[in-house]
């Protein structure tokens, strides 16, 4: 998938989105740069596992996506879990946004991540139960 196809398909998911919030930007990073980030962000990282992050910028929230992080994780997929892949992640990035939560520790972020599982679960099933193909990997 291109950078375009996903980033269509994200658009798309934040229509779905059912809480008001302000849609965050959407930019994409080479893999390198965006282990760096992940470094900044002190938590646990699974780079190979981590195809997108949410960060909060002065001008309002951004998400970072890494297409080939994304491309690692659905080769193989056929085209239809593919976009509810991309859905998912982009849905389950907008929980952390609409849930606005502080992270300091690794309880908070494991408390944080509990909670928009449970939220996407109850919303979005069909993007959850993709998701969770993840998870166990």
């Amino acid at each position: 998938m291109e950078e375009k196809e996903i980033e269509s398909i994200a658009v798309k998911a934040m229509k779905k989105f059912p809480y008001k919030i302000k849609n965050p930007i959407i930019l994409f990073m080479k893999k390198k740069e965006f282990s760096k980030y992940l470094n900044g962000m002190n938590l646990v990282k699974h780079l190979n596992k981590t195809p997108c992050f949410v960060a909060e910028m002065k001008g309002g929230d951004v998400i970072y996506y890494c297409e080939d992080i994304i491309n690692g994780l659905v080769k193989g997929l056929r085209k239809e879990t593919r976009i509810k892949f991309i859905e998912g992640i982009t849905l389950h990035e907008l929980f952390h946004v609409y849930n606005h939560m502080p992270v300091n520790s690794r309880s908070g972020a494991l408390f944080s991540e509990e909670l928009v599982h449970e939220e996407l679960d109850e919303k979005f099933p069909e993007q959850a139960k993709v998701l969770k193909r993840f998870k166990k990997k």
